[in-house]
C-alpha cells in the first residue's frame, strides 16, 4: 500500500505531465516556425499550464497540510478556527456552548475535522505564505528556500492570468495586451514544481 506522501506525489506526477500535454500540444500545433510575437489566443495554452503549475503545488502543500496539521502544536492549532456549520465564521475564540454541535466527536476528530474545513478556503500566493506552513508542518524551510524567488515570480504570474486576464502593463506600439509568455519559461516552472515538491517529500 502506498503511503500519503507517495500519494502526494503521485497526484504530482499526474498533474505535471498533464501541464506537460498543454505545452506539447501548443508546440506541436500552435507556436508556427519563424520568430516573432505569437497570438494572444495561442500563446493562452501555456497560461492555462501556468495556472495548472500553481495549482499542483497548492495540491500538495495541502495534502501534507491535512495530513501534518491535525498533529501540530497548540500555538500552531490557535490559528485554526474550529469546524462549523458557517464555513465563512473564522473566529479562534469560542464559548463552551460552541461545541454543542461537537457532541460525541472525540477532541482528535474535532482537531483533524476544523483542519480539513480550514483547508478548503486556504491558498498559497507567495513564498512567505509557503514558508509559514513548512514551519507548521515541521520541515526545514531552508531546504527549499533556494527556489522561492522563482516560486514567487510563478505565483505572481498565476495570480495575474487569474485576477487580471494576464493583462501587460506595458502599453503601446510592440507590446500585445497580454503578458507575453513562451514555453520554455512554462518548462522552467514546471521543473521547478518538480524540485519543490520532491525536496519536501524527502523530509517527510
Amino acid at each position: 500500500m502506498s503511503t500519503l506522501i507517495e500519494v502526494a506525489q503521485q497526484r504530482v506526477n499526474h498533474n505535471l505531465d498533464r501541464v506537460r500535454s498543454l505545452v506539447n500540444v501548443y508546440e506541436a500545433h500552435l507556436q508556427g516556425a519563424g520568430a516573432g510575437r505569437r497570438d494572444i489566443k495561442k500563446t493562452d495554452v501555456l497560461r492555462a499550464a501556468v495556472v495548472l503549475i500553481h495549482a499542483t503545488v497548492e495540491d500538495f502543500l495541502r495534502t501534507l497540510a491535512a495530513w501534518k496539521l491535525p498533529d501540530a502544536a497548540s500555538d500552531v492549532l490557535n490559528g485554526i478556527p474550529l469546524a462549523t456549520s458557517n464555513p465563512r465564521n473564522r473566529a479562534t475564540k469560542y464559548q463552551l456552548g460552541d461545541l454543542v454541535s461537537h457532541r460525541g466527536k472525540s477532541v482528535d476528530d474535532l482537531i483533524r475535522e476544523s483542519v480539513i474545513q480550514s483547508l478548503e478556503k486556504s491558498n498559497y500566493n507567495n513564498s512567505t505564505e509557503v514558508a509559514g506552513l513548512l514551519d507548521s508542518i515541521g520541515c526545514d524551510k531552508t531546504k527549499v528556500d533556494h527556489l522561492f524567488s522563482e516560486l514567487d515570480d510563478l505565483m505572481s504570474r498565476r495570480h495575474n492570468i487569474v485576477h487580471r486576464a494576464d493583462e501587460n502593463d506595458k502599453k503601446g506600439k510592440g507590446h500585445h495586451w497580454a503578458m507575453p509568455i513562451n514555453p520554455g519559461r512554462v518548462k522552467d516552472w514546471i521543473q521547478l514544481a518538480d524540485d519543490f515538491t520532491d525536496l519536501i517529500a524527502d523530509q517527510l
